[in-house]
């Protein structure tokens, strides 16, 4: 079957070149079908289908995705990260293993940020690729990163925004979520950047964690996504729909590999503790 991303390429291709805006709009829709939401999406066998965030170390098996978790595969053309569930260190965690490949696991939530603002998850690298880094588009690979989807007020988009939503709707059959948040593990950015996804202003990247003085340990991390989301994008929030992790090396066609532990919402404020 052809890819969607495709699909989307050979429409930026019949673009005339008076509509060029159109066709750059056309290429990052083929570029981010799959992320956050919006790209061809792969049950594993065991998947279980429901709505909520399933921590990992609750999984009843191990060596498949976690129950309620589905695969986003951002392009047929190239190869897939491998997710397992695996036990390191006495706990039990998502392994991502991307060989020169793109792909992410997402789960499909319905949270308040307003009531239950605080965030929490970990992960691990233990090597890390230090050119790779989210301020580049040529460069934007990342051993880990977390994807935070949020539903809100489509008529707030500008009309350059609203044709990238259609664009990646029409083509694919699911909606772009209206922004998107990322915190990222970059290789040179420093803690608290902040990067908008080149074609869209609606996806932006915070950098929680640079360069590679603290690989090789489990790191926590608590952020309160409300502060971060008016940081962002100016505005409240809206709920949550989908969370995501994403491990991916196909820019620099590298090897890398990630550990990813429970993710959890809550809105205890005395409970803070920052990475």
């Amino acid at each position: 079957m052809t890819s969607l991303a495709s699909r989307i390429g050979r429409l930026a291709a019949d673009v005339s070149p008076v509509r060029d805006d159109r066709r750059r709009l056309c290429l990052g829709a083929a570029a981010l079908v799959g992320l956050a939401g919006c790209g061809t999406v792969r049950e594993h066998p065991q998947a279980t289908r429901c709505t909520g965030l399933t921590p990992f170390s609750d999984a009843r098996h191990l060596g498949g995705w976690p129950d309620c978790w589905r695969e986003q595969v951002m392009r047929r053309d190239l190869a897939s990260t491998r997710y397992r569930l695996v036990e390191r260190d006495n706990r039990r965690v998502l392994h991502a293993v991307a060989n020169r490949a793109t792909s992410g696991l997402r789960c499909d939530v319905d949270i308040d940020p307003i009531a239950t603002p605080w965030f929490s998850w970990g992960w691990r690298v233990d090597s890390l690729e230090t050119n790779a880094t989210v301020a580049a588009d040529e460069l934007d690979d990342c051993a880990v990163r977390v994807v935070l989807a949020f539903e809100g007020d489509n008529a707030l988009l500008t009309p350059r925004e609203r044709l990238f939503q259609e664009l990646v709707g029409t083509l694919t059959g699911y909606p772009l979520p209206f922004a998107t948040l990322m915190y990222v593990w970059d290789g040179q950015a420093s803690v608290e950047s902040v990067f908008d996804y080149p074609r869209s202003a609606r996806v932006r990247y915070l950098v929680v964690e640079s360069g590679p003085a603290r690989t090789g340990h489990w790191l926590d991390y608590r952020r309160n996504v409300v502060d971060d989301y008016r940081r962002l994008f100016g505005a409240e929030p809206g709920h949550l729909c989908s969370i995501g992790v994403l491990t991916d090396s196909d820019d620099l066609q590298t090897n890398t590999e990630a550990w990813y532990t429970d993710m959890a919402f809550d809105g205890e404020a005395a409970a803070l503790n920052p990475t």
